[in-house]
């Protein structure tokens, strides 16, 4: 049976709130939506005022209702990725003998994983399997196949209580009740990175506006988890400084700009209405350096841990801080040395890159809702002992 149910996607320039139907099987169907810019946060603070955030918080919600004709009495909240780490774990079970594995042999080794309690003060909001392995032969599926132990690797994406103590005192003033709270990040890379693609390890990059996150993904699970400052909002704020333009015009330029293209010129309108033009090679000149900057940042993030790859992993790059620049996959594929794949959500709405982590939150929602019992206490205002862990499908 198909149920409603609404999720809210804090990044780092947009608020976006997502209305979906659906029961798990097969992607959800969106039914209305709505996107709010705002100031985003930073280093885990909020860039604009208490009030500011509670605005747009309000007109997203709203947008949402009016879009999907349904009211938000209850929602999903996305914990963005400033306010997340990851910390793993790996258990082992001895059968004592050799034989047959069974399902229950599976839920005993995943139960003891279930134990884990994070190092870093924080609230474990999901609990995946990277692997299992079966006297040491890695596999994804270890029901039915032949051996004396078993080990599963897991990783816990934990949140900043703060970010939740601060949603749940915002929704209250919303009269909206968090049913849960999730990883866009794990959403979107589940999303748009094939099963076959992750048991081998994959790895996303996901470049918003004030940020870049680069994500390590194994079976069902985040790896590795790092979170760069910079995002393609640097790219705007260079032009502006070097132009003297305002930040609409510098957005507007840098979406005109064509890597390895020649254009002589570059015309864009005043706030008067005017056409300002600049030459290409002025833009290049404040643009380039700094795609330079931002790929060398990724590059070194994937180096950090290249070991954890295997010669057939794949690369996948999303967000609207640089793809939806003609050229910009090409750019960094060629300095970061990996080819990046830029997958588009598979929704009929918001199919842009822009939207991919909010489109995985969603997806994450119905993929989840069934196994996941991560509930804010009732009649409590504080974090507490809610949070159940549970494994994503």
């Amino acid at each position: 049976m198909k149920s409603m149910a609404a999720a809210i996607e804090f990044g780092t320039s947009k608020i976006v709130t997502l209305v979906g139907e659906g029961n798990g099987d097969g992607p959800a169907r969106l039914l209305g939506f709505g996107v709010v810019p705002y100031d985003g946060y930073c280093d885990a603070h909020w860039n604009a005022s208490d009030e500011a955030v509670e605005q747009a918080i309000l007109k997203s919600v709203r947008e949402a209702e009016l879009s999907s004709g349904r009211e938000i009495k209850e929602i999903y909240v996305g914990v963005p990725g400033d306010f997340l780490h990851l910390e793993e774990t790996e258990v082992e079970l001895d059968l004592e003998s050799e034989r047959r594995i069974t399902p229950e042999d599976v839920d005993e080794v995943m139960n003891l994983a279930l134990d884990y309690k994070p190092r870093q003060e924080g609230v474990v909001i999901h609990r995946s399997p990277a692997f299992f392995a079966v006297d040491d032969v890695r596999t994804m599926e270890p029901a039915g196949k032949k051996g004396r132990l078993i080990r599963c690797a897991a990783s816990f994406v934990v949140a900043d209580p703060v970010f939740l103590e601060d949603m749940q005192a915002r929704m209250e003033e919303q009269d909206i009740h968090i049913n849960g709270y999730l990883a866009p990040a794990l959403g979107e890379a589940l999303l748009l990175v094939p099963p076959e693609e992750r048991d081998k390890v994959a790895v996303l990059v996901d470049i918003g506006y004030l940020s870049t996150e680069v994500m390590f993904v194994q079976g069902d699970a985040l790896i590795r988890h790092k979170v760069l400052p910079m995002g393609g909002g640097d790219l705007t704020a260079s032009l502006a400084t070097d132009l003297g333009v305002t930040m609409d015009m510098a957005e507007d330029l840098k979406r005109k700009y064509t890597f390895g293209i020649g254009q002589d010129q570059l015309s864009v309108k005043d706030p008067d209405g005017q056409t300002v033009s600049f030459p290409r090679e002025t833009v290049l000149a404040s643009i380039e350096p700094k795609v330079a900057e931002l790929s060398d940042l990724v590059h070194d993030a994937i180096e950090a841990d290249a070991s954890l790859l295997s010669p057939r992993s794949t690369f996948y790059i999303t967000g609207g801080g640089l793809i939806l620049m003609r050229g910009g996959r090409e750019t960094i594929s060629s300095v970061v040395e990996r080819t990046f794949r830029a997958p588009t959500p598979p929704a009929v709405k918001l199919n842009s890159p822009a939207y991919s982590s909010a489109i995985g939150l969603l997806e994450l929602v119905y993929e989840s809702v069934s196994q996941m019992e991560v509930k804010p206490q009732e009649g409590g205002g504080k974090i507490g002992n809610f949070f159940k862990a549970f494994f994503t499908k």
